[in-house]
C-alpha cells in the first residue's frame, strides 16, 4: 500500500513538473529571439549589414518653419570582398531654383573593407543631408517613415523603412541640434 501511494505521488509530481515547464521546451523562447535592440531599421544586403538607420529631422523655426535633415547609421561588411553601398531615396526639390518636383537623392559610400564597419553621422563622420520625403512625397516629420533603399556594389537595391525621429529622445538630441548649424553654414 506505501509502496502504492508512493508511485501515485511520485507519478503526479512528475506529470505537475513537466506539465508547468514543457510548454517552455516546446515554443520559440522569446529571450532568444535575435532583435535590433534601438531605434533605427536593420537590414543585410548581400552580406553587409546596415544598423540603426535613422532620418533625423528638425523644424528650424528660426527659418520660417524650414525642415533639415539627415540619415545616420552604420554598415558593416561581413564578406571577405571590399563593397560600396549606395542609398537611394526621395528629397524634397521645392528649394531648389530650377527644381520644384521631388527628386531621387543617390549617395555612394567610400569602399568598404571586409570586417570594417562605415559610420554616417556617428564617430564624427558626416550623415547624409537632405529633407527627406515620406511615403506620400510630403516632408517627412517625427514619426514618418522614409523609403530608402540599399544597394551593395551594383546590385538592385533593397527597400528598408527607416524612421524619422528628431531631438526628442536625448541620445538624438545632439546629433540634431547639429543639423541647423552644418545647414546654416551651407547656406553662407
Amino acid at each position: 500500500m506505501v509502496v502504492r501511494k508512493f508511485v501515485t505521488a511520485v507519478a503526479v509530481a512528475t506529470a505537475l513538473v513537466l506539465g508547468t515547464t514543457g510548454c517552455s521546451l516546446s515554443h520559440n523562447v522569446a529571450t532568444k529571439q535575435q532583435y535590433a535592440p534601438s531605434d533605427g531599421a536593420q537590414i543585410t544586403v548581400d552580406g553587409v549589414k546596415g544598423l540603426n538607420l535613422i532620418y533625423l529631422t528638425q523644424n528650424v523655426t528660426d527659418w520660417g518653419g524650414l525642415e533639415v535633415g539627415a540619415i545616420i547609421g552604420s554598415f558593416v561588411n561581413t564578406t571577405d570582398q571590399p563593397v560600396q553601398i549606395r542609398l537611394q531615396y526621395q528629397i524634397d526639390g521645392s528649394q531648389s531654383v530650377d527644381v520644384i518636383a521631388a527628386q531621387t537623392f543617390d549617395w555612394v559610400s567610400e569602399i568598404i573593407m571586409p570586417g570594417q564597419k562605415y559610420d554616417l553621422g556617428y564617430n564624427e563622420s558626416p550623415a547624409i543631408y537632405g529633407v527627406a520625403l515620406n511615403a506620400k512625397n510630403l516632408v517627412a516629420k517625427p514619426g514618418d517613415l522614409i523609403s530608402v533603399f540599399v544597394g551593395v556594389n551594383d546590385a538592385q537595391g533593397v527597400q528598408v523603412l527607416v524612421p524619422a525621429l528628431d531631438g526628442s529622445l536625448e541620445q538624438y538630441k545632439t546629433l540634431v541640434d547639429n543639423l541647423a548649424a552644418i545647414d546654416e553654414n551651407s547656406a553662407e
